[in-house]
């Protein structure tokens, strides 16, 4: 659902010289924008970046700017957290009418962090506006943006159910009317007051008094009293509250009782609930990381579709009141919660090598190399509509992890993805001489390279959305990927030809395959050279290798006969363990893969199921099996440094 009024919104971070980030730029999405990348990337970085850029919600700031602590100093520049905004409402421009841009709309706030040696704390940081930024007129209207932060490691449990009952006292605070509280807090002292009329107070307070009273009487008397706190406080009482619950139909019971990942979901309600009923804040940002934490792949999916729909609910009327919009932004891991919110909704963060000049260089006066932080929009990707859906759609079915991953071998369907770790292991990554312990450890270094990378299917021939998202680079030359692999088949138009005649059969078997279903693959529309004019386009042609069949996987894999065909065979057999015969028509033609191919194609009958023949082959396969030389080429390629 698209927020029905217009309210400002985080548009983009620019970080400059923080840890990671050397000249980093972050866009987001005005509800939601989920951050994803491996360990190191940087997802951390941007989190604590706008932690640093805005101030919390609650006025208690928890995190502090340690020049000592963040590397990035080593290079002595100020570091600058850049915070572009935009879509503001009317009154919006009118409230920041000094320090808006007029001429885009958008109000930028920078907070400079300086690096001179001897500052005091309360002078590292300087509060800048505008795009050419300057001293802030109104540097208190910066409290109306502000941020609450969700850390990874969160204990919802010990959160909901602690003696403190500070969660709780703030869901009441925020939901529940002034008047409506005091009126609360007057029935309690009233209570209070009775229950100080009972035994369980009266008779120690009697008897502390008495004992009191013999010690102090000598000297100067006093009196002591025992009675509840009066007034109440609102805090206190809520320590005595407890959060219950428990599946539907059951007693609730101690949300310390319940799984991790329930309490961390109700943990994540009461903070929305929370944000949704802040009163001074025109935008809040809500910083999450890890929000799939404890929690099963489907629950993942249903809180990313809650605190979307939570974001885009969030617009109030900003008339007479700050507008309250929420806006959450969260760093993942997990492929589940990727797939779940579209790839416009997604930036994928990657190291890239830089040289950085140092005050203090290396020996030999040349600058270090360092691993930063490039942020790679998706919602930016040249794609057309049919080809994101497409995208969107296979995400969302597959749960892939194409997003998370440098190294990515594209295939058709299940039987190229079966096989091609079978035939690394067996044909491909094998020591020529294996009494020699050298050549055996490049081998097993080299299998273990291309089992890092990822085989996916795609299931169909259409490559071309995938090879745009993956090649796309917004500039600087960095990818989602570092190396793209397709593996596709040649599918030459059939000749006017009949299937292989079949060989006289021993009387051992007979043939079955007119009882199959129509071989419904489809015709391919990418072809290799169509594939490479893709990465060239990008600037991307060192990045992609295309490995084309001659004809198709099963009728490649058959040459040199002398050596597969009995392995193919076998297979084969299988599933047709009646059809001897068909399967020596193939062997014996003068173009064994070409018969084969005919055979595949032939839409009158299913001659095998290509992914259950691809697992009884993969189990085969031996040493003494020949690779094809485009897919043997094509494993190699996959661990090809660039």
């Amino acid at each position: 659902m698209s927020p029905t009024r217009q309210s400002m919104y985080l548009e983009s971070l620019t970080l400059r010289n923080f840890r990671s980030c050397l000249d980093t730029t972050v866009t987001f999405q005005q509800s939601l924008t989920l951050i994803v990348g491996e360990n190191n990337s940087g997802k951390s970085n941007i989190i604590e970046g706008l932690r640093l850029a805005t101030p919390p919600l609650s006025g208690r700031v928890t995190r502090y700017f340690e020049a000592d602590g963040d590397p990035s100093f080593g290079s002595r520049d100020d570091v600058e957290l850049t915070t572009c905004l935009a879509g503001l409402s009317d009154a919006q421009e009118g409230l920041y009418h000094a320090v808006v841009d007029h001429a885009n709309g958008r109000l930028t706030y920078t907070s400079r962090y300086r690096a001179q040696e001897g500052l005091p704390q309360r002078d590292r940081r300087v509060q800048l506006v505008g795009k050419s930024p300057s001293s802030d007129p109104e540097p208190h209207l910066r409290d109306r943006i502000n941020h609450v932060y969700l850390e990874p490691l969160r204990d919802a449990q010990r959160e909901l159910d602690s003696a403190r009952g500070s969660r709780l006292s703030h869901i009441i605070k925020y939901l529940v009317e002034e008047k409506h509280r005091e009126e609360f807090l007057a029935e309690a002292e009233k209570s209070f007051e009775e229950l100080a009329k009972l035994e369980m107070v009266t008779k120690p307070r009697r008897d502390i008094r008495d004992h009191v009273d013999r010690l102090t009487t000598p000297i100067r008397r006093h009196d002591v009293d025992l009675a509840f706190e009066s007034p109440p406080k609102l805090e206190y009482l809520a320590r005595g509250l407890r959060l219950k619950m428990a599946e539907h139909g059951l007693e609730p019971a101690d949300i310390a009782d319940s799984g991790l990942g329930y309490a961390n979901l109700v943990f994540m309600a009461s903070v929305i609930l929370e944000l949704e009923h802040a009163k001074g804040s025109e935008l809040t940002l809500f910083l999450v990381e890890e929000p799939e934490a404890h929690l099963h792949p489907q629950l993942q999916a249903v809180l990313l579709d809650y605190l979307r729909e939570k974001a885009d609910e969030s617009i109030g009327n900003d008339a007479a009141k700050p507008a309250g919009r929420i806006q959450v932004i969260a760093t993942t891991h997990s492929p589940n919660l990727a797939s779940a919110v579209g790839t416009k909704n997604i930036v994928a963060l990657r190291t890239k090598r830089e040289l950085v000049p140092l005050a203090s260089p290396t020996d030999d006066g040349k600058p270090i190399r360092r691993a930063t932080t490039a942020a790679l929009p998706l919602a930016d990707v040249n794609l057309k509509p049919d080809e994101r859906r497409k995208i969107d759609q296979y995400l969302d079915v597959t749960r892939s992890e194409l997003l998370f991953t440098s190294r990515v071998t594209l295939v058709e369907g299940i039987a190229e993805a079966v096989l091609l770790p079978a035939l690394a292991k067996a044909c491909v990554y094998v020591a020529a001489d294996p009494s020699s312990e050298e050549q055996v450890a490049a081998a097993k270094a080299d299998l273990s390279r291309f089992r890092a990378s990822s085989i996916i299917n795609v299931g169909s021939v259409d490559f071309a959305p995938y090879i745009k998202l993956l090649l796309w680079s917004p500039g600087d030359r960095v990818r989602l990927v570092d190396r793209l692999v397709v593996i596709t088949d040649g599918d030459p138009p059939l000749p006017e030809l009949p299937v292989p005649q079949r060989s006289v059969d021993d009387g051992s078997s007979s043939d079955e395959d007119d009882q199959d279903e129509a071989d419904e693959e489809p015709t391919a529309t990418n072809r290799k050279a169509d594939l490479d004019a893709i990465a060239a386009a990008l600037g991307a042609s060192d990045v992609l290798h295309v490995a084309e069949a001659r004809y198709t996987l099963e009728a490649d894999l058959l040459e040199p006969v002398g050596t597969n065909g009995p392995v193919l065979g076998a297979a084969f057999l299988k599933q047709r363990p009646r059809s001897r015969a068909k399967w020596r028509g193939f062997v014996d033609s003068d173009a064994p893969a070409k018969a084969l191919y005919i055979a595949l194609r032939n839409k009158k009958t299913k001659l095998i199921s290509k992914g259950e023949f691809a697992h009884d082959l993969a189990a085969l396969i031996a040493l003494d099996f020949t690779c094809p030389p485009y897919l043997a080429r094509a494993i190699t390629e996959a661990i090809k440094v660039v």
